[in-house]
């Protein structure tokens, strides 16, 4: 019982890393558009986690477990838990937006091979392609979208309602992608513990809140680095940006596929700025998160690994 009660807490802390570090890729668009104040573009990301989670969360429930693993113990559940816990904390200390997926499913696959599990490879390749393919389809996606909304936009001569519509519509866009948050990466995290605690709504509502509490009160900073740092808005470039990220991340949820919501986002600003010909001005920000993207699974990987060496 204590180790289990540990476990949950440090998985509730992870969360609210997520939620100050992923998560503020939800609404990183609508903070550079300048569209509404902080709190409340905080507040409809919050309910959109909670809710995602507990309608969805279940799909992700298998992605490691008769997923990456045939089987798994408590070992590998720590192990993964904590390599995980170690490397968004580093990733939230240099202020990079990292994906917990890709640092979850590289530890699970380093403590299968340490411990010589049986790990599912074609299951885990097609993880890895997905990560490959999600920032690039939300950027196509993106492009298609943003053609769309200025065919349709062109007929409408009230430039100020137009503005304050996408505006409006936006603010659901982050309810939305914070939805895809919760029912992806939450989903993949809450299907962590059902071999060892069993089915309980405890655990989605549990992480649920710290989630959401990393959302409202630790996600500022590195919410301005995804949403003004990058690359500046325009309304209908942040409403682009923002449904093409959310609906790649909710069709790779449909198959089982965990993927990073950060990257998805990223790739549909990329996508609006290429429609709209936008020169991105930092490059630098640029190349840190393309290596925390590369590096995440790497380094769960060979922490793991060396952990299982040490057991």
């Amino acid at each position: 019982m204590i180790f289990e009660t540990l476990l949950l807490a440090l998985g509730f802390v992870i969360c609210m890393i997520l939620g100050a570090n992923n998560a503020s890729a939800c609404f990183g668009a609508n903070v550079g558009a300048r569209f509404f104040r902080y709190s409340v573009i905080a507040g409809s990301a919050v309910l959109g986690v909670f809710l995602g989670v507990i309608l969805e969360g279940a799909k992700l429930s298998r992605a490691i477990h008769h997923g990456v693993l045939a089987e798994s113990n408590i070992s590998v559940v720590w192990i993964i838990i904590v390599v995980a816990l170690v490397v968004m904390v580093i990733a939230t200390v240099f202020h990079v937006p990292l994906s917990l997926s890709e640092s979850m499913i590289g530890s699970a696959v380093g403590a299968g091979l340490g411990f010589g599990a049986i790990i599912n490879w074609r299951f885990t390749l097609t993880v890895f392609a997905s990560w490959m393919i999600n920032p690039f389809f939300a950027a196509f996606l993106a492009i298609a979208i943003y053609r769309l909304m200025m065919h349709l936009s062109s007929s409408v001569k009230n430039v100020m309602m137009l503005s304050n519509l996408y505006g409006r519509i936006s603010l659901f866009l982050s309810f939305y992608v914070a939805y895809v948050l919760g029912a992806n990466t939450v989903g993949l995290l809450n299907g962590m513990y059902a071999p060892l605690i069993g089915a309980s709504q405890l655990t989605p509502l549990l992480f649920g809140s710290g989630t959401a509490i990393g959302i409202y009160f630790l996600s500022r900073e590195i919410t301005e680095s995804v949403g003004r740092r990058i690359v500046g808005l325009s309304p209908t470039a942040a409403f682009v940006a923002q449904l093409s990220g959310a609906l790649t991340v909710h069709l790779f949820t449909q198959f089982g596929l965990p993927v990073s919501i950060t990257q998805a986002l990223i790739g549909g600003i990329f996508g609006a700025g290429l429609s709209k010909r936008i020169r991105l001005i930092n490059k630098r920000m640029i190349r840190r998160i393309i290596a925390g993207w590369c590096l995440a699974p790497a380094i769960g990987a060979l922490i793991s690994y060396a952990i299982t060496l040490l057991i």
